[in-house]
């Protein structure tokens, strides 16, 4: 809000002073124009650039919030107005500034365990009535923590909560420094609250945020996936059930905190010595603005990940293997020495003649497609493309369907075709989209709503299903393949090759392997993506899985279907093929299934859909197709 509002008249209210800024608009310390003897107020002012009606109306939402919630520790509500084109309302003035205040007075220091634990307590109760009013307040942070003029700690800016039966946004994501690891991919729930008001108990056991860092990425990345300093390395005096509280509130997993905020507030009050009784401490008179603090946090025991980009020089191929590991890269051998090598057995299949759909469903355009599918808690997702013109930009979309009946969901426009499925994860779909002329975009999007929550740009076009495994999306173009931070899409590292890959990028184990045309495979490791090895005449990779702590690769090379060993070069089985295999395979609890096209001896069909046991190289059933399969996806 412009600074010009001062000592303006807005309604019955003349603007005194600027209180500070908040996620929709600026707060004045405003004083009745004629009542001198009614004590100030705080007068929060829309900000005159969001003028559409969406935006009137989710300003006044915070209003209509605190006066639904009324509680000694929620900040009161007095009016809410439209006057002369701005949109306003007038809640309580807390005088005693800020917990955000106190705690950079005390620069670093932990605070008294009494008053911190009455502070605490004062919120909670506060937070524990929202949750009962099934509000989620979704940006708890000490800013948004008042003191009244008796000291009492006030629970302040709804601006972006979330009524749970009313609306289904979570696209305002809150403060990345006291946000939960599930807040951070577009997950919310009460729980998320008590993971923000652990951090803030956090902090003033022991003076130091959390977690820091320069950017909100970074941030994220530790909330999620790194191990706070243990309190007590902080601050030696925390008694240890303190800490324990803390812990269990600040768990990674929501279902591993407590059961609700009022839980997590009596667990601290039973930990707390009864030696001295809570007092009061005289709240500071202004609050303090842009203070720092001069003590530099520890740092953590686990360091976040670096974006790291390598090139890995394919010609010619060099072998970087560990030192219990031969120097030279590894040569298969020709099929002569084999653990116990399975031929597909001569197994009854049968015929399918006739398919019958319960729905269809067209892209509605002439030359656009469908990608294939993925299928997920009874909806299908599928992009489109362009099989004309996709060398260049053309408007596509990702859309979710019904299972049951084919009824359209919702839909995502995207500026190039998507060309195969989505991925399903974590509530989450990730996609690759792209095109020759302006590069690649990995995307993820809310699976339930299809709205967006990152999105990033690559150099080439991408083409294929990106991979999520262990919170890192896996996105491969021609010549690099890329790590991203699924909650965020940060990259953590890419790795680009000078001959041009075969096939997607394999995962086991931590490793990544990848296959290129030159036969060359390259291990990597999925963390920092840093090579590890180097094999050559390796094929194509189709899957990589772990057998008795070894990685095995299933490969494809002179018309041999097999599986290598990648730590001894052993094949433990081979396979000979009919045909070429049409798709990557999709492997189920340790079964490939298989789709091949071509002529085939014994049938007149032109496809064979078939299911393996990775582990002995035999098939377990088969059937062959007149029709061709586009895409093979378990469901």
């Amino acid at each position: 809000m412009k600074d010009e509002l001062i000592g303006k008249q807005l309604a019955s209210y003349i603007l005194m002073e600027s209180l500070g800024q908040g996620a929709f608009g600026s707060v004045y310390l405003g004083k009745h124009f004629l009542l001198t003897q009614k004590p100030p107020v705080a007068i929060k002012v829309l900000n005159t650039a969001l003028n559409s009606q969406e935006e009137f109306d989710r300003f006044f939402q915070e209003a209509v919030i605190l006066d639904e919630l009324t509680h000694p520790n929620i900040l009161p509500i007095l009016d809410a107005n439209l006057y002369e084109g701005y949109p306003f309302f007038v809640a309580e003035y807390a005088p005693g500034g800020s917990l955000r205040d106190r705690l950079d007075q005390l620069n670093g220091s932990p605070m008294d365990t009494n008053e911190a634990v009455r502070i605490l307590q004062q919120i909670g109760r506060g937070l524990q009535h929202a949750h009962d009013m099934d509000v989620v307040h979704r940006d708890l942070k000490p800013a948004n923590i008042l003191f009244n003029a008796r000291g009492d700690a006030l629970l302040a800016d709804f601006g972006i909560a979330l009524q749970i039966q009313k609306t289904r946004r979570v696209d305002e994501i809150g403060t990345p420094a006291y946000m939960s690891p599930e807040q951070f991919k577009g997950k919310i729930s009460k729980k998320s609250d008590q993971y923000a008001l652990g951090c803030i108990a956090y902090e003033i056991f022991t003076g130091q945020q959390i977690f820091m860092a320069d950017d909100p990425y970074t941030i994220g990345y530790k909330h999620i996936y790194e191990a706070p300093i243990e309190p007590h390395d902080l601050n030696p005096a925390i008694p240890a059930a303190i800490e324990e509280a803390l812990l269990k509130a600040l768990a990674k997993e929501r279902d591993d905190r407590y059961e609700s905020v009022a839980d997590f507030i009596q667990a601290l009050l039973d930990a707390t010595p009864s030696e001295a009784p809570a007092k009061k401490s005289n709240p500071p008179t202004q609050a303090k603005k842009n203070t720092s603090r001069s003590g530099q946090p520890k740092p953590t025991q686990v360091e976040s990940r670096e974006v790291h980009h390598h090139v890995i020089e394919t010609n010619p191929p060099t072998r970087e293997r560990r030192t219990n590991q031969p120097e030279e890269p590894v040569t298969l051998p020709k099929f002569l020495q084999k653990r116990g090598q399975a031929q597909a057995p001569n197994q009854t299949t049968r015929h399918v003649t006739q398919l019958r759909p319960m729905w269809s469903t067209t892209s509605g355009l002439a030359h656009v497609y469908y990608s294939e599918p993925t299928v997920a808690n009874g909806i299908i997702y599928a992009g489109t493309y362009n099989s004309v013109n996709w060398s260049t930009a053309s408007p596509r979309h990702l859309r979710a369907l019904d299972i049951s009946t084919g009824e359209h969901l919702w839909s995502y426009k995207t500026q190039s075709g998507i060309f195969e499925a989505p991925v399903f994860a974590d509530g989450i779909i990730y996609f690759c989209s792209g095109n020759l002329d302006n590069g690649g975009k990995v995307s993820a999007l809310d699976a339930d709503t299809g709205e967006l929550y990152w999105s990033i740009e690559t150099e080439e076009y991408l083409k294929a299903t990106p991979i999520v495994l262990n919170d890192i999306v896996y996105a491969h173009s021609s010549h690099a393949v890329y790590a991203l931070n699924a909650a965020t899409g940060q990259q953590y590292w890419n790795v680009t090759l000078k001959a041009q890959l075969q096939g997607r990028p394999m995962i086991a184990n931590n490793e990544v392997y990848i296959a290129t045309e030159r036969g060359h495979c390259y291990a990597v490791d999925a963390d920092r993506g840093q090579k590890l090895a180097t094999y050559a005449d390796v094929g194509r990779v189709y899957a990589a899985v772990t057998f008795d702590e070894h990685i095995v690769c299933i490969c494809v090379n002179n018309g041999q279907l097999y599986a290598l060993d990648m730590q001894t070069g052993e094949t433990y089985w081979s396979i000979p093929l009919e045909n070429e295999l049409a798709h990557e395979m999709e492997i189920v609890n340790g079964i490939a299934y298989i789709n091949m096209q071509g002529v085939f001896s014994n049938s007149t069909a032109r496809t064979k859909l078939f299911a393996l046991d990775l582990a002995t190289g035999k098939q377990q059933w088969g059937v062959y197709l007149k029709n061709e399969i586009d895409a093979t996806r378990w469901s």
